[in-house]
């Protein structure tokens, strides 16, 4: 069973990585949208398409996989310090949070 303290530092680290995903999502379809142009090049339109696709739908099954495991150590780490999991995280429940965690 964790404390209050590491719950505070699992919601800490799961926002850092909600961000880090966000910023990683126009580099990666603009790297999509390349391969598929370079791929059309070098044979048909068609396959450049289909290549777009195919990576476009793994590309949003990576994101909702990455963004629920996201959620779920968010809602763990309110378990873990006692809070309910339908917890509001606005900017004075993160500075809480915050202060919890540097303890």
């Amino acid at each position: 069973m964790a404390g209050k303290k590491e719950g505070a530092q699992r919601i800490l680290d799961a926002k850092a990585s909600a961000m880090k995903v966000q910023q990683r999502l126009i580099p990666a379809g603009l790297g999509i949208v390349l391969i598929g142009v370079v791929v059309a090049y070098l044979s048909r339109w068609e396959f450049g398409l289909a290549t777009v696709l195919m990576c476009g739908l793994l590309f949003q099954y990576a994101l909702e996989r990455m963004n629920t495991i996201v959620e779920a150590s968010i809602a763990n780490g309110l378990k873990d310090m006692g809070w309910d999991a339908d917890t509001e995280l606005d900017d004075q429940t993160m500075e809480k949070i915050r202060s919890i965690a540097n303890r």
